[in-house]
């Protein structure tokens, strides 16, 4: 009866996100949303190992998540070629060329604990360039869609079959990633009084 429980909530999470991510493509086409391309690049790498850690850690319906969020990052990331955030500034290519070190450890680490605490960091170093360019240019993100993944992250959590460091680590805190730059994003839009 568990599984049948944890399998509905990841239909659930599956949902949300092909909607949130509809969105967000939609609106990039529209040009109303622009993707840093640094951030997206590696998020695309990130999920890739995301998927793989989850996976040989028996992480159930999260993994399948992973392995459908690598799909997704990837089209994206494929979109913000052209339709992303032409501001890459020199902290951003900073940020990015150490993320992209950062993934040569994780290959050579074979502690898969300190392989997901690495990409933990690579995750906040590819994040910056987002939330320097949400922090000035807040009406270039697509907000329903950090609402949806917001909700989809917690609830996801429950659909882990396996609890484990491993397992919970990263969900846990991509929630608490989103949940910072959703944050950030309803700070700027109520400070330059945005609807």
């Amino acid at each position: 009866m568990e599984l049948d429980y944890k399998i509905i909530l990841w239909v659930i999470t599956f949902c949300m996100a092909i909607w949130g991510y509809l969105i967000y493509i939609r609106d990039m086409l529209k040009w109303k949303t622009k993707p840093h391309l640094f951030s997206w690049l590696v998020f695309s790498i990130l999920w890739i190992i995301s998927f793989l850690i989850q996976h040989n850690d028996w992480a159930g319906p999260w993994a399948w998540w992973a392995l459908w969020a690598t799909l997704i990052t990837f089209v994206i990331t494929l979109l913000a070629f052209k339709y992303g955030s032409k501001d890459i500034t020199k902290s951003d290519t900073i940020s990015f060329i150490l993320a992209l070190i950062s993934v040569v450890f994780y290959i050579v680490i074979p502690d898969p604990t300190y392989s997901l605490l690495l990409v933990m960091l690579i995750l906040a170093l590819a994040l910056y360039p987002t939330f320097r360019k949400s922090w000035y240019k807040s009406t270039e993100e697509t907000f329903i869609t950090y609402v949806l993944v917001w909700i989809r992250y917690f609830l996801s959590i429950f659909a882990i079959s396996h609890f484990s460091f491993l397992t919970l680590a990263y969900p846990i805190y991509l929630l608490i990633i989103n949940v910072s730059l959703l944050s950030l994003l309803i700070i700027r839009k109520k400070t330059l009084n945005i609807k």
